[in-house]
């Protein structure tokens, strides 16, 4: 998500870029606080306030922090905003005990999931399977390879233009809930989707 707020800031700068004067806008973010430091040879700022804003010239330190309203945003970048990418989201599917077989909850999730694909095809996605700790190490790397790579097959399977599909098996290595060894834990048999 900070990514995306900083390309953002970047776009607002090369659009303005064709004056003489740069705006960087520090624009709302849902997830994580934000600042972004300005720094010329003359001058110093922070913007540290959402859809605050402030000028940078070439030739002279920048303005003032300023204040700049949604609806004065929306008018002005409206369209640039629109059109950037949308952020990364995960997807994390269950799976029954010692199986390859998703649980009903999680089955569910794949028009959800299908829909963040098209929305930002483009796209890369990262299929990292996951075993509780139960059975053996090299018994988990392998069950948590197959749910991976089951789920890479639907997606194949939907056809869609997606750049890059990689596929990683983490067996019990790296649990969501911690737990003493041979412990079966549901959260932790999973399969993580990555779509960016």
């Amino acid at each position: 998500m900070k990514n995306l707020h900083l390309l953002l800031l970047l776009l607002l700068s090369l659009v303005l870029c064709s004056c003489s004067t740069s705006r960087v806008i520090l624009l709302e973010n849902n997830k994580d606080t934000n600042a972004i430091v300005i720094k010329t040879k003359s001058a110093e700022l922070v913007l540290d306030e959402t859809n605050t804003y402030a000028d940078i010239s070439s030739i002279a330190a920048p303005t003032a922090i300023k204040k700049i309203t949604k609806e004065e945003l929306q008018q002005s970048y409206g369209s640039l905003i629109a059109s950037a990418p949308k952020p990364p989201i995960n997807f994390l599917i269950y799976f029954e005990p010692s199986t390859v077989v998703m649980t009903s909850q999680s089955q569910q999730l794949f028009p959800e999931v299908h829909k963040a694909i098209e929305e930002r095809l483009p796209c890369d996605v990262n299929i990292i399977g996951h075993a509780d700790s139960t059975g053996s190490k090299e018994y988990n790397t392998e069950l948590s390879l197959k749910r991976a790579k089951q789920i890479e097959h639907w997606l194949i399977k939907q056809k869609l233009d997606i750049s890059n599909i990689s596929v990683e098996s983490y067996g019990e290595e790296d649990p969501l809930i911690p737990t003493a060894d041979g412990v079966a834990e549901p959260r932790n048999r999973r399969v993580e989707i990555l779509i960016r």
